[in-house]
């Protein structure tokens, strides 16, 4: 027995380290992405932004004039928080959801967002708690399965992470990001299926999402060069769609280079992922977490990606 299991860790690490070859061939020039000439980032129309202000204005009119019923001011409140969350007001928003839930406490679209702020607080047991509320209240809430995944994920417990990640893979196949967060999970703790799985996972994805393309990239089907063409292709510059891209494709390629210890590169990626401002994007609010992550690291080891 003691043999075996000496044999068996030679065979982990030596397919880890053949994980971590593959990754490092996708992330060997990366200056063809963050080089100053070639920086890519889109510049938003403050007017874009105009709708969303404007509906707050008039949530607040109603919420203060109009003769509501308890579950309406609830309902009200919700959506005034779901806005304030997606212009960045994340202070606002867990207010106004705090008090949804307080004027009715089955909301569970409330108690997702919750757990949402406290997981990036790094509060993760008080996350997952959240989380676990809501798929009581509705066992069907999809998004809940990757947050609460994400939490097991940050957290360090990654079998438990597995569990979610996949219910939340299998729910929907065609979608690149599921497979990303399930690769990312899997390269902790079974990276001598990642790959594999990876592959056999792109099969079933779909050429309507743009990770599709980030997938792509992964498994060495795509330069650096040619994703950088790619996503000036896919939408114009300065719009909305192609900050959520930049969001996107920065996001994935920090964790990637995260997972080959190229943290300086890792940190500025993630900050041009958030340099996009898509508020409400999981890319966006798990680029401000990994870098808060990253500074804790000076005097503590981070978790994800020892």
């Amino acid at each position: 027995m003691p043999q075996r299991l000496k044999l068996f860790k030679f065979h982990f690490f030596l397919f880890h380290i053949i994980a971590i070859f593959t990754l490092s061939a996708c992330t060997n020039s990366l200056s063809t992405i963050i080089n100053p000439n070639k920086l890519l980032l889109s510049e938003l129309d403050p007017q874009l932004r105009f709708e969303q202000e404007a509906m707050i204005v008039r949530l607040n009119e109603v919420l203060d004039e109009a003769q509501l019923t308890t579950l309406e001011r609830a309902e009200l409140m919700f959506e005034r928080g779901v806005i304030y969350d997606s212009l960045g007001l994340w202070s606002l928003a867990r207010y106004d959801f705090s008090r949804a839930i307080e004027l009715n406490p089955t909301m569970a679209a409330a108690y997702n967002y919750l757990g949402l702020y406290l997981l990036l607080e790094g509060d993760y047991d008080s996350s997952i708690d959240a989380f676990n509320a809501v798929l009581e209240l509705d066992p069907e809430y999809d998004y809940t399965r990757l947050n609460r995944g994400l939490a097991f994920y940050y957290s360090g417990r990654y079998s438990e992470a597995q569990r979610d990640l996949l219910y939340f893979y299998q729910a929907d196949k065609s979608d690149p990001y599921r497979t990303l967060w399930l690769y990312f999970n899997e390269l902790e703790f079974m990276p001598l299926e990642a790959k594999s799985n990876l592959i056999e996972r792109a099969k079933n994805l779909s050429e309507d999402f743009w990770g599709t393309t980030i997938v792509s990239y992964f498994l060495g089907d795509l330069t650096l060069e040619q994703l950088r063409l790619k996503m000036n292709a896919q939408a114009k510059p300065n719009t909305a769609q192609y900050a959520e891209i930049l969001t996107e494709t920065y996001f994935y390629l920090a964790k990637q280079t995260l997972k080959i210890h190229q943290v300086e590169g890792a940190k500025t990626l993630f900050r041009l992922a958030i340099a996009n401002q898509v508020y409400n994007f999981v890319e966006y609010r798990f680029a401000l977490f990994e870098l808060s992550q990253l500074r804790e690291s000076l005097t503590n080891p981070v978790i994800v990606g020892n």
